[in-house]
């Protein structure tokens, strides 16, 4: 079954969803030789898609993509879930991981390993800055999913301010910017609703409406008691477990699948 868009046909069988179907031999033969055959947006490097929504006009399937989303920007193959993600648009991986020294650094580190084959990874890996703001168009319209994998739950951040995307804002108490934020007791946004709150201390829920400083707490800013480690930390004695301390203090560090609507 070949796939891909074939200009101005359609196929027996034809498939809206990945608009893929059935040619006969003769037909492909001659599709083949007059270069009729053509790849979809994301399929491969040399025609990346511009967001996740673009990809989802050819197919609904999970799984890696080529992206570019303008600019000067490079591509990147990331891993793009449909499955969870609202009608007309697909989560973009663009950040994953545990612990690092250099979680919320503006060049972002291991770029080509934001794959599905390392959801479960403990590395950090990151997009730019750049990238992701052309990706979400800036600060103001992104809209961010954070899924909290040890303990299961997740976290939806739509920014509020007019700025830029920077990871940088996570690893500020009070963040420079503001955002709304919602905890959900799933990952990927489901169950019901059990927290939510706007303003400046998005970067540490506690602060701004969350029940107490217990796993259901998310802050993102370095702290010294973590040996200077970053990343989404609970609050205190919360340790699911794969979690990171740093000696005795009691804030675990999370491992992390961030990704962004588009």
């Amino acid at each position: 079954m070949p796939r891909g868009k074939i200009r101005g046909k359609r196929p027996r069988s034809y498939n809206s969803g990945d608009k893929s179907g059935l040619y006969d031999v003769m037909e492909q033969y001659d599709q083949q030789a007059n270069s009729e055959w053509t790849n979809f947006p994301g399929e491969v490097e040399s025609s990346p898609a511009v967001n996740a929504a673009q990809i989802r006009n050819f197919t609904t399937n999970d799984g890696n993509y080529y992206i570019n989303p303008g600019g000067s920007e490079n591509t990147y193959q990331v891993y793009v879930n449909f499955s969870n993600a609202p009608s007309g648009k697909g989560y973009v991986l663009v950040g994953r991981g545990r612990n690092s020294s250099n979680w919320w650094g503006s060049a972002g580190v291991n770029q080509t390993t934001l794959v599905s084959g390392q959801l479960g990874s403990n590395t950090v890996a990151t997009l730019p800055n750049s990238w992701i703001n052309e990706l979400t168009g800036g600060w103001a319209t992104t809209k961010m999913l954070v899924n909290r994998t040890l303990y299961g739950d997740s976290w939806y951040f739509t920014g509020s301010s007019t700025a830029d995307f920077s990871w940088s804002y996570f690893n500020s108490r009070p963040s420079s910017v503001s955002a709304n934020h919602q905890r959900y007791p799933n990952q990927w946004k489901s169950g019901t609703l059990s927290q939510s709150g706007t303003g400046n201390y998005w970067t540490d829920t506690n602060t701004s409406g969350a029940s107490g400083n217990d796993c259901n707490r998310s802050f993102t800013w370095t702290w010294s008691s973590h040996g200077g480690q970053q990343g989404w930390s609970h609050g205190s004695g919360c340790v699911p477990t794969g979690s990171y301390q740093a000696g005795s203090e009691a804030h675990a560090i999370d491992r992390v699948n961030i990704y962004m609507e588009c």
